[in-house]
């Protein structure tokens, strides 16, 4: 346990999560894996970097006010190999940047420019402090918008997909951003006393815990909903080949319903990391639930 809550603490099980999601994505198009090897690199070491960069960012400003926050602990007895680490990450994204294509270039491009105006107060010049996070419900919306253009355009365009005629990916980016923005909100659940007291306005905050939850029971039906449809369609488009089997669509069936579960009867009262673990770990589940079976 203590392994996972140092891969969790040191960014390293998100950037995971990240490229195994961006599979999901390619298992979805039926894009072969073996074509995204330089994106898969390139889309771990840049989460790994914002990940990190923001939290050291958070650390030196004081940010982290629990002395027994593991994420605090890290920082504070490891400093030279954080900073290291956070000067490989960005070296790598930058050198493997160069071995993608062009519109892959420009997609990065502009989720780099939302992950920067995310993280850093941008208009601090002009006297304004607030960073784009900071904007009452931005921050979900932002988040949901980043790992679903991850997961769904980037592959697509390093695979050279037509975007004119295979609307299937548009739909799934609509389905990918709704699957993010439901295993996002547990985190604002688990973080409103302290939005409460911020004067953060979250979702929760202002809906309250028990309406943030039913929200989710709805997109977590809404996704469930376009689940189907994209399971027909994708099926229909590689006919006479079946493409996705009837035991991933139930599987992925399930994990909905799981998360409901946990969120409903957990999200509020377990501790960060284990909110961590589960929601940014079903992305590493959903990916093996729409890999294994194409094994056979």
């Amino acid at each position: 346990m203590k392994l996972i809550r140092l891969l969790i603490e040191t960014n390293l099980f998100i950037a995971l999560a990240a490229v195994m999601f961006m599979w999901s994505g390619a298992c979805w198009l039926n894009i072969p894996l073996e074509k995204l090897v330089f994106l898969s690199l390139q889309v771990f070491s840049s989460t790994w970097f914002v990940y990190q960069i923001s939290r050291w960012v958070y650390f030196q400003k004081g940010i982290y006010t629990n002395s027994e926050e593991w994420v605090l602990l890290w920082f504070q007895q490891h400093p030279k190999f954080n900073r290291f680490t956070i000067y490989l990450s960005a070296l790598l994204t930058i050198i493997l940047t160069f071995f993608l294509q062009w519109t892959t270039m420009i997609v990065l491009l502009f989720i780099g420019i939302i992950s920067v105006l995310y993280t850093v107060p941008v208009l601090k010049p002009f006297g304004i402090p607030t960073r784009v996070r900071d904007f009452p419900y931005v921050k979900i919306f932002l988040i949901a918008l980043v790992w679903s253009v991850t997961a769904v355009i980037l592959p697509a365009t390093e695979a050279h997909f037509p975007f004119d005629t295979r609307r299937d990916i548009w739909l799934l980016l609509g389905a990918q951003f709704l699957f993010i923005f439901f295993i996002t909100l547990p985190f604002d659940i688990n973080d409103e006393p302290h939005d409460k007291i911020a004067g953060t306005r979250t979702i929760p905050v202002v809906l309250s815990i028990s309406g943030a939850k039913i929200l989710t029971i709805i997109i977590g039906f809404i996704y469930a909903l376009m689940v189907l449809y994209l399971f027909m369609l994708e099926n229909w488009i590689h006919l006479p080949v079946l493409h996705l089997q009837e035991s991933t669509i139930i599987a992925l069936w399930l994990l909905i319903l799981l998360l409901q579960i946990y969120t409903w009867f957990r999200s509020d009262t377990v501790p960060k990391w284990k909110i961590k673990l589960v929601y940014d770990g079903s992305m590493l589940i959903y990916f093996l639930l729409m890999w294994l079976p194409k094994l056979r």
